[in-house]
């Protein structure tokens, strides 16, 4: 069984504050119900790459801040995955044609999982003791 930290509000609201003090634009929250909902939800989801397939899917699918939902979706995806030891393989992935996907409604969660299973490792550490 995995331990998974269970995703919080605050944690999405940082990463959203990042992005918008990194790339600019409108950083007012557009459905604070919905972005509860949206953690509540993910926190439910067993399994690291369906609880980042999700948060990832719902934040883009369903916007909870007026801009910057994507890019805060990828932190919070990456965040689930990197603190179970997963990382980005390949640098040059692009994750631009899931965002246009999701937005189109030609792609779903199952799909975002699965690219995340392709493109994200585990990497095994050495402890010494």
């Amino acid at each position: 069984m995995n331990f998974m930290d269970d995703l919080t509000v605050d944690q999405v609201t940082a990463f959203h504050a990042q992005v918008m003090n990194s790339d600019g634009g409108d950083d007012r929250l557009f459905s604070e119900t919905g972005l509860h909902q949206m953690v509540f939800s993910a926190n439910r989801i067993e399994g690291i790459f369906p609880r980042a397939a999700f948060a990832f899917f719902s934040l883009v699918a369903y916007p909870v801040y007026r801009e910057g939902n994507s890019r805060t979706a990828l932190l919070v995806a990456e965040m689930i995955l990197s603190r179970n030891g997963f990382t980005l393989e390949d640098s040059n992935a692009d994750m631009a044609p899931l965002v246009q996907g999701i937005a189109s409604f030609t792609l779903e969660q199952a799909d975002i999982e699965e690219w995340l299973h392709t493109h994200y490792k585990k990497h095994l550490t050495c402890d010494l003791f």
